[in-house]
C-alpha cells in the first residue's frame, strides 16, 4: 500500500464525473493503480463528509461510516 497516494498527483490522468463537495468522483482514464492492491481502477470516489449511502450498483447496495479509527462499511 503507498500511504502517499495524493489525487493531485494523478489528477491529469483522470476525469472528474461528481464534485457536490462532500464527495467526488473520478474516473480513471490513463492505468492509475490503485494504492493498496496496485491494480489498475476504474473509478475513485473521495468522502469528506463523516458519512455517505451509495445506490444498488452491480450488487447489495452499501454505505460508509468513518469513525475517529476507523471506517465501517454496511452492506444491505
Amino acid at each position: 500500500m503507498d500511504p502517499d497516494f495524493d489525487i493531485h498527483d494523478h489528477r491529469h490522468r483522470m476525469k472528474l464525473l461528481r464534485d457536490t463537495g462532500e464527495m467526488s468522483i473520478y474516473d480513471n482514464m490513463d492505468g492509475v493503480r490503485c494504492p493498496a492492491c496496485t491494480e489498475i481502477f476504474e473509478r475513485l470516489v473521495l468522502i469528506e463528509g463523516r458519512s455517505t449511502s451509495f445506490p444498488e450498483h452491480a450488487g447489495a447496495p452499501f454505505c460508509l461510516v468513518r469513525r475517529a479509527e476507523d471506517i465501517a462499511l454496511f452492506r444491505h
